[in-house]
């Protein structure tokens, strides 16, 4: 069954990740909003329609952790499935996000573009197949 591409909200504090990351995203054709934060991100979902969230867990001031959470509490994107996008050395931060009720943990040094976007899309067509 084919789905419509989802729309991405990407959260990292770090530019490079969001230039590479984001660039491929971009040239498979999935549209995404960047920002570097989530306090930018929370912006972003009161405005716009998001399908699937990407975030990081280590950012300065309101973690991915908090996001989650505050995700998980809002009617209008408690269904949004979000992948933490970590590098994975803060393995409390990690289990703290699990229990948030994030959907998939991902790790970027290991993860190259074109992965995560098939896990995007594959989050994307699990909630679409719930609905």
């Amino acid at each position: 069954m084919n789905h419509p591409k989802p729309t991405v909200l990407f959260i990292d504090d770090d530019p490079t990740t969001r230039k590479v990351f984001t660039t491929g995203l971009a040239m498979a054709g999935i549209p995404t909003h960047v920002v570097g934060s989530p306090e930018e991100a929370a912006k972003v979902l009161e405005d716009k329609k998001v399908d699937v969230i990407v975030t990081d867990l280590m950012m300065p001031g309101f973690n991915g952790v908090d996001l989650i959470r505050a995700v998980r509490e809002a009617d209008y994107t408690k269904h949004i499935p979000i992948l933490v996008f970590t590098s994975g050395g803060n393995l409390e931060m990690i289990e703290q996000a699990a229990l948030a009720g994030v959907t998939e943990i991902v790790q970027k040094h290991t993860t190259p573009p074109a992965k995560l976007i098939e896990k995007i899309l594959k989050a994307h067509a699990d909630t679409w197949e719930k609905k």
